[in-house]
């Protein structure tokens, strides 16, 4: 059996028609007939009489980079370690490439785990630490060299391979962890905050070599973080967890532009919310008074709703646009005071406290260096959007 690197492409002959990458227009989450890799039915976790995990059941597929997202203490490092086979589940059970895990002990399952600390050995170095899983598998010290070899190419880490963990980057432990984790070519990889210790700009640098090295290899790869930019930057989809249960599974798109609850809208990325009470809802035409604003909300779709209901309007920072003058519009705009305003380079962020004490937050991207349309602090202001740009919320 001979294994191979060509481009970059570490991987098996005998699973190389296994270990594809997902290609962008494939999406087999939505054909109903595509077989999960990994079934995740009615995972259920108590410890004592916390419920860490509640009912969770989740679909992930073949050659996915799948991101579960949640706040500390969401249940899904409990999740990881439970598909890991580090804790039992009280309730439900995780099947992996159509075997049953039950009574599979961590050691047996087709898994490897990274975790966030890295736990390289220090007094081993760079390829001794890559190599450690093969020569405790019995490979032949011939065919252990050759493999350190590629995964050094494939993590781009050529002539590193003397140097000991003290000696390198966080950058460069955090590559040498995840060459360790691929030498054995688990069926998944299962990552646990695995760029958390680094500084911003390095894990977003390493963010794209995670997965440049994820779509090379065609492994799954299920990644735990709490960090909403990074799950969006890697994941083909993301499952976004609240207090043991999955509040929705998307793509980061979705999960963006169509949170289902306002947990969710609250959870990833910045929004603003307004309640109210439905007044019509026709087709094409949804109405919510909102105390908080001096106009009605207008929507240009329709929900299933009654009238007089509570319903929530979220809406992001940069949908909305600021204008000095009244918009002749009767909807969809909120007067307010700019009661801050912070420069990012290459956008400005605007704090204006409405009429009604509400503050809301809007976003402006400085496409010119032009100041006449400048807006200035304490300036009366009026924020305006389009009956598409937000989203209503029931729960």
């Amino acid at each position: 059996m001979q294994t191979k690197i060509i481009a970059n492409k570490y991987y098996d002959n005998n699973q190389s028609d296994n270990n594809h990458s997902l290609a962008a227009d494939t999406k087999p989450w939505n054909d109903k007939n595509a077989k999960p890799f990994v079934r995740i039915k009615n995972i259920s976790k108590v410890f004592g009489n916390v419920a860490a995990l509640d009912n969770v059941s989740l679909d992930i597929y073949k050659s996915e980079l799948f991101c579960l997202l949640g706040k500390s203490g969401s249940g899904k490092s409990t999740l990881l370690r439970i598909l890991a086979g580090f804790e039992k589940s009280s309730t439900g059970i995780i099947e992996i490439d159509g075997q049953n895990m039950e009574n599979i002990e961590p050691y047996e399952r087709p898994i490897n785990m990274m975790f966030q600390s890295y736990a390289l050995f220090p007094h081993m170095n760079v390829e001794q630490n890559i190599a450690y899983g093969l020569k405790r598998s019995g490979m032949k010290k011939a065919e252990i060299s050759q493999n350190v070899e590629q995964l050094l190419s494939l993590i781009k880490m050529e002539g590193y391979n003397r140097r000991k963990p003290h000696q390198l980057s966080g950058g460069q432990r955090q590559r040498v962890a995840l060459a360790r984790a691929l030498a054995r070519k688990p069926k998944l990889l299962l990552l646990d905050e695995p760029l958390g210790a680094l500084d911003k700009k390095l894990r977003q640098e390493t963010q794209f070599e995670l997965i440049n090295i994820q779509e090379t290899l065609g492994i799954t790869f299920i990644v735990v973080t709490h960090d909403q930019e990074e799950a969006m930057s890697l994941a083909t989809r993301i499952g976004v967890m609240e207090e043991g249960t999955i509040a929705q599974v998307g793509e980061p798109r979705e999960i963006y532009e169509y949170p289902a609850t306002r947990f969710v809208a609250d959870f990833v990325g910045s929004i603003n919310m307004f309640e109210g009470k439905v007044i019509k809802n026709e087709a094409a035409d949804l109405r919510i008074n909102s105390p908080e604003l001096d106009v009605n909300i207008h929507v240009a779709n329709n929900i299933a709703c009654a009238l007089g209901q509570t319903l929530w309007f979220a809406i992001r920072p940069e949908k909305i646009t600021l204008q000095k003058e009244k918009p002749k519009k009767r909807s969809n705009f909120a007067k307010g005071i700019v009661e801050e305003i912070i420069y990012l380079g290459d956008v400005s962020n605007y704090r204006i406290l409405l009429n009604s004490k509400k503050r809301i937050n809007v976003t402006r991207p400085n496409i010119s260096r032009d100041e006449k349309e400048k807006i200035s602090w304490d300036e009366e202001i009026y924020a305006v959007w389009h009956e598409n740009s937000g989203v209503v919320l029931a729960s």
